[in-house]
């Protein structure tokens, strides 16, 4: 049976990062709140990068939906700098979030 997931759209606040670093940051956040064990189970994937707009789409596991979400909020600083990743949007699909 497959997993269900969760689509979510994040926006980068306090500085401006190109695709390999916004990557670099929430893998960061996921590895760092969650551990190896939690990261697997959550199955955070990077989606795709906005960086005119400075967003981002993640997809996770429903099962892990509120871990991910609390790991990434937690993200306060990223190569000694203060940033804030936002939850703008959160859906079921792709379709609802990215337009």
């Amino acid at each position: 049976m497959r997993d269900k997931k969760r689509y979510l759209l994040y926006a980068i606040e306090g500085q401006e990062l190109d695709e390999k670093a916004a990557r670099l940051a929430v893998r960061n956040a996921v590895y760092s709140f969650l551990g190896e064990k939690g990261a697997s189970e959550a199955n955070a994937k990077f989606m795709e990068f906005n960086a005119g707009k400075q967003l981002f789409l993640l997809r996770c596991s429903l099962a892990s939906l509120e871990s991910t979400i609390a790991s990434i909020a937690l993200q306060t600083a990223f190569n000694a700098r203060p940033i804030a990743l936002r939850l703008e949007k959160m859906s079921g699909s792709v379709k609802h979030v990215w337009s």
